[in-house]
């Protein structure tokens, strides 16, 4: 049974990704591989979290592992408290979009230091009628 997962990102730069995601988003930094063309690091929520991404550099992937998809995957977290989470990284400088309901998930999305949108959305969302519904 697989019990843990890592997240492999490709990124243009690891160490101002490593930097967002440890200084904005509150991860914490478990381990650097320097290559010597490349540094890769190895970020989670938390020291024991079963959840991990891999930051490693898109160029440096692409040509020495030809065949990889080095795209941006689609991320989305969860949190008990969704209001708590939005104020948190708002206030440490992260791009962050309003709360919405879309599709009965409760969310909202904000943008790493590349452009990319990740989503966090509200475990077991309950109090879904407070906000609004999503326009496009």
């Amino acid at each position: 049974m697989i019990t843990k997962s890592t997240t492999m990102l490709y990124v243009a730069d690891t160490t101002a990704t490593m930097k967002f995601w440890t200084e904005k988003v509150g991860f914490v930094l478990l381990a650097t591989a320097d290559y010597g063309e490349a540094i890769s690091y190895e970020i989670a929520p938390s020291t024991d979290s079963a959840t991990k991404f891999g930051l490693h550099q898109k160029d440096w992937v692409a040509a020495n592992s030809p065949g990889v998809n080095t795209g941006f995957p689609s991320l989305l977290f969860e949190t008990e408290n969704l209001e708590a989470e939005h104020q948190r990284l708002t206030q440490a400088g992260v791009v962050t979009n309003p709360i919405m309901e879309y599709q009965g998930m409760v969310h909202f999305t904000f943008v790493d230091n590349e452009g990319n949108y990740i989503a966090v959305r509200e475990t077991g969302s309950k109090n879904r009628r407070r906000y609004s519904s999503f326009k496009g």
